[in-house]
């Protein structure tokens, strides 16, 4: 279950439990609208309870189908799991975003850094 939200030039994602396809057909339209109204997003995405080798091949899915990467300046990972971390390193040569891994502890913090 994903849920998506918006304030200014942020994006707020939460991805509960197992992400399925209809996840997917919401977010990528929510994401491309959002860069359709503004050239500089940044991205709180939060991880709650996220299946390791479905979150993997999410972010594969948004690789292929995301081409406005210029248009992301920051993303906050907030999860709580060795894999999430890593996820987040892995990310890192394939964007020119500046992405930042955040425990569940760390929540607030990442919220901060987005915004700012």
């Amino acid at each position: 279950m994903i849920s998506l939200e918006s304030k200014g030039n942020t994006i707020y994602t939460i991805a509960e439990k197992k992400l399925d396809k209809e996840d997917y057909r919401q977010l990528i339209p929510f994401l491309e609208r959002k860069t359709d109204f503004n050239d500089h997003i940044n991205w709180y995405f939060e991880m709650k309870d996220v299946e390791g080798a479905k979150a993997i091949a999410a972010w594969k899915n948004l690789k292929i189908n995301i081409d406005y990467n210029n248009q992301l300046d920051k993303i906050a990972m907030v999860g709580g799991k060795e894999w999430q971390d890593w996820l987040t390193q892995l990310m890192k040569p394939f964007s020119n975003a500046e992405i930042k891994y955040f425990t569940q502890q760390q929540k607030e913090r990442a919220q901060n850094w987005i915004e700012d």
